[in-house]
């Protein structure tokens, strides 16, 4: 009978042992972290309001009434796996301006939107693909002349694409360089393409004034650019954005114009006076020489257009406004 009780006991020890040793100790388990999902898109933008308005009452010096207004969408989209890189971003800013005298005219039109895909060579330098595409999205006038139109909608619009290097030593700073570069003039208003604006191909017309072939609507170019871009907090709230794009079509059908370059160079400065208000000073300056600017001369205290030709654009804005920051770009509270 003792025997019979030694091996039960024997056997119940064994049984819960096994049992037991199912149950894992908890000191020794191992933690499983979830890793965050990896995001390679990151997607965010701007939008802002500008208003400015002047009024005068019985102002000796003189003075006209105007009140102005600009709205302006600048999204961004940007990409990073590795070794790639693809940067998109876009500016899309309309404006208009009421004066008593001059009445309502358009102030700000542009359409751009710019594009860079990177692939990381060695250090600082990439090997990259850039386009650029600029337009308007209204009509517009020689003011006060209300009737004939000198722009519209993709008259003109440009559209280059480019293959060559970047070179970016730090986030601030971008100097692009392509030897091959091909642009695309496009002129898609057939009468402003037959008076062969913004260098396009004119209509050639017979001895009484007939077109015998209409103007073409594009104009392609190859040639070299060179393009900067510099973003900087030059101290708190203050931020540069400044930029650069330089063309030279050195295949132009007038070997004279072969070293005339195409610069568009933009400077904007903010003013950040808190998280939604801002101060900002714009000025650009274009020059192309395709592209014929009407010259005016007093005649007779009168304001007369005497001949057209190249001429340096440039344009300065400051005014006060709101801007929001939408995604990547937010910061956080």
């Amino acid at each position: 009978m003792k025997r019979f009780y030694l091996i039960a006991l024997v056997f119940t020890i064994y049984i819960n042992s096994q049992a037991f040793a199912g149950i894992p100790d908890e000191s020794i388990i191992d933690t499983v972290k979830i890793q965050p999902k990896v995001r390679y898109w990151k997607f965010g933008g701007t939008t802002n309001m500008n208003f400015n308005q002047i009024s005068f009452s019985n102002w000796v010096a003189g003075g006209e009434n105007a009140f102005s207004g600009t709205a302006g969408f600048s999204p961004t989209a940007y990409y990073k796996k590795k070794n790639v890189t693809f940067d998109n971003s876009g500016i899309f800013s309309f404006g208009m301006i009421d004066s008593k005298d001059k009445g309502l005219m358009k102030m700000e039109d542009r359409l751009e939107i710019n594009s860079k895909l990177n692939y990381q060579a060695v250090k600082f330098w990439n090997y990259s693909l850039f386009l650029n595409l600029k337009s308007q999205f209204a009509p517009g006038y020689n003011y006060p002349n209300r009737i004939n139109e000198v722009s519209r909608f993709f008259a003109p619009g440009y559209l280059t694409l480019s293959l060559g290097m970047d070179y970016q030593p730090n986030p601030h700073l971008s100097l692009f360089m392509s030897p091959a570069s091909g642009k695309f003039t496009f002129v898609l208003d057939q009468k402003l393409a037959d008076a062969g604006a913004y260098g396009v191909r004119k209509a050639i017309k017979d001895s009484v004034g007939n077109i015998v072939f209409h103007g073409e609507p594009i104009k392609p170019e190859l040639g070299l650019s060179f393009n900067a871009k510099v973003k900087y907090e030059i101290m708190k709230n203050i931020v540069l954005d400044s930029r650069l794009a330089l063309y030279d079509n050195y295949m132009d059908e007038d070997v004279d114009n072969r070293w005339n370059m195409d610069v568009d160079f933009e400077t904007n400065i903010n003013f950040m006076i808190n998280s939604i208000f801002s101060t900002t000073f714009n000025s650009r300056f274009l020059y192309d020489n395709n592209i014929m600017v009407p010259i005016y001369s007093m005649v007779d205290g009168k304001k007369v257009q005497i001949g057209q030709g190249p001429r340096l654009q440039a344009k300065q804005a400051f005014g006060i406004g709101m801007i929001m920051k939408l995604g990547a770009n937010r910061k956080p509270r």
